[in-house]
């Protein structure tokens, strides 16, 4: 089974803001696109990220005069990030952790994506499917599905040599 990673949820194709960018054209930016974060970098480099949330507590909520206000005065510049290689599961842990709905993906010092809930709610089928063949594999067989060396259908199908076996298979061919 392979394992899922960072990488294969994760949003390439990112939106990006330099930190002396005007506030405004930065909240303008998020509703042209549709989107509730913005990532900050300098030379490349990622060195913030600005939400829809910080916009509220950081302007709206203290009736900031928003006109004069540039990205860098907005934006956590504390992140918690991921590398692409990283597994999933460790990264949505860490989310949960740090109770982040967005991750910045880095790998060295280049941005390389950004990994949100909604990234992690469109992969939640090949999650399921994947905790349930882990599961499978940890008790040792499945219950009602084809068995992949014939294609009969087995109540009662085994783990061997990576591929899910039934009973009179593994009879004619103990080792499959």
């Amino acid at each position: 089974m392979k394992e899922i990673t960072v990488e294969d949820a994760m949003t390439k194709n990112i939106v990006k803001v330099d930190p002396d960018e005007s506030i405004i054209n930065v909240a303008n930016k998020m509703k042209e696109k549709d989107i509730g974060s913005m990532l900050v970098c300098k030379n490349k480099k990622l060195v913030g990220l600005i939400t829809s949330e910080d916009l509220v507590k950081r302007i709206i909520v203290p009736t900031k005069d928003a006109k004069n206000l540039k990205a860098k005065d907005v934006m956590t510049k504390k992140l918690v990030t991921a590398s692409s290689d990283e597994d999933l599961a460790e990264a949505i842990r860490i989310m949960i952790d740090k109770s982040v709905q967005r991750l910045p993906v880095v790998d060295g010092n280049r941005l390389v994506g950004i990994l949100t809930d909604g990234d992690i709610l469109r992969m939640a089928p090949h999650l399921v499917e994947s905790l349930v063949e882990s599961r499978r594999e940890m008790e040792g067989g499945m219950e009602g599905d084809a068995c992949e060396v014939c294609g009969n259908y087995s109540e009662n199908l085994r783990r061997v040599n990576g591929q899910w076996v039934c009973e009179e298979c593994m009879e004619v061919s103990p080792d499959v």
